[in-house]
């Protein structure tokens, strides 16, 4: 028997992601090349997963180029145990002042499906979940869930569970959201993002939606930027291959519409913009699904995204090394210095020798963050069709 257990328990470097691992030897300054440092354990995690972290490290945002210090983003990252691209998710919603609705996308994400499903009653669960669903974003649909299911709940405990029931929701789920939105309030909390004093409660919320943190919280163009930050380089360009008949592509590769996706079943996209963001990828011997997704402008990729290159002769940039985009170059120019502003936020709002202050502040936003925040706001707000 003990053998058996040893052949099957795997050492934990070996089972678990890396990220977070990765982010505390560079923040903790016990070493500045990661994979040097994990050789050195007892069982150490093969470099390829080494590699495989600091890869999404470095699509965060969290790491530099050379990958052997922190961003000012990585900073913060470090001190959240959380996914990496959630975390992102949750230090720019509070930045950006749309907390409430990436909080609950990002418990979301983090937590089962709130959809029940039953085979003796598929059709009456489908009908059901349809009242919830957004048009063209599986992020808000997850918010309408969570508003409606919060509505009944903060009536008593019974109702949350009979309005479940009724619904077709996941009761345990929901649970588990409403629980790790508390954690993630408070592990922001812990780093200064947002004060210990404000309100905040799951199922009493009128005074915390009326909150400075959720000014923004109303503009889903902006809420689904802030995703589309954590979330990248998830990210498929939709592309008319004849009339009435299109095609997504991340990267080189072709994706299609995973079936729980709310765009699964359309026709037409007309009107919509051209990148669709995505949570997960699911790969099958016919074809790659992407699920959980919404739509972006060109914008929210220029100011969110990876690597940005400005070509001025041919008025095109180009994030990522492969999301082309014509624009003039003096545009792409004056949008890389308001990514350096952001970059600067994050550089002052580090918490200082472990105090539970900020340089700029906890609740109060100098007025230089108010403009850059204000600024990036009324761009994407203005060019959400771009």
């Amino acid at each position: 028997m003990a053998e058996s257990f040893k052949k099957t328990s795997e050492p934990e470097l070996k089972r678990v992601p890396l990220e977070e691992v990765c982010l505390s030897i560079l923040a903790s300054g016990l070493g500045k090349d990661c994979e040097d440092f994990l050789r050195q354990a007892p069982q150490p995690p093969s470099d390829d997963s080494v590699q495989a972290a600091l890869n999404v490290l470095e699509e965060v945002g969290a790491v530099t180029s050379e990958r052997k210090f922190l961003t000012p983003l990585g900073q913060h990252l470090a001190k959240l145990p959380v996914d990496v691209r959630l975390g992102k998710m949750l230090v720019l919603g509070s930045l950006f002042q749309c907390l409430d609705k990436v909080l609950t996308i990002a418990a979301s994400l983090s937590s089962k499906s709130p959809f029940s499903t039953f085979l003796q009653d598929a059709a009456t669960a489908k009908a059901k979940h349809k009242q919830f669903e957004d048009p063209d974003s599986d992020f808000a649909t997850l918010c309408n869930v969570w508003e409606q299911y919060k509505d009944a709940r903060s009536k008593s405990i019974k109702a949350g569970y009979s309005y479940c029931q009724s619904n077709y929701l996941n009761h345990a789920s929901m649970h588990e959201i409403a629980s790790a939105r508390r954690d993630f309030y408070n592990l922001l909390s812990g780093i200064g993002f947002v004060g210990k004093g404000d309100s905040f409660s799951s199922f009493d919320s009128d005074s915390w939606n009326k909150n400075d943190i959720n000014r923004n919280s109303s503009n889903w163009t902006l809420v689904h930027a802030v995703v589309f930050a954590g979330l990248n380089p998830n990210v498929a360009r939709l592309e008319e291959s004849c009339p009435g008949s299109y095609v997504l592509w991340n990267r080189d590769q072709q994706v299609y519409f995973h079936r729980t996706s709310v765009n699964a079943s359309k026709k037409r996209f007309s009107g919509h913009q051209n990148w669709v963001v995505f949570f997960e990828k699911f790969g099958t011997p016919n074809r790659t699904t992407i699920t959980t997704t919404c739509f972006v402008g060109s914008m929210s990729l220029l100011l969110f995204g990876g690597p940005l290159v400005v070509k001025h002769t041919d008025r095109i940039v180009i994030v990522n090394d492969w999301m082309e985009i014509e624009m003039a170059a003096q545009i792409g120019v004056m949008l890389k210095e308001l990514r350096r502003q952001v970059e600067n936020l994050l550089l002052k709002l580090i918490v200082v020798n472990g105090n539970d202050h900020t340089t700029d502040g906890n609740t109060q936003s100098s007025s230089e963050r108010k403009a850059v925040i204000s600024s990036i706001v009324d761009i994407l707000s203005h060019t959400s069709t771009l």
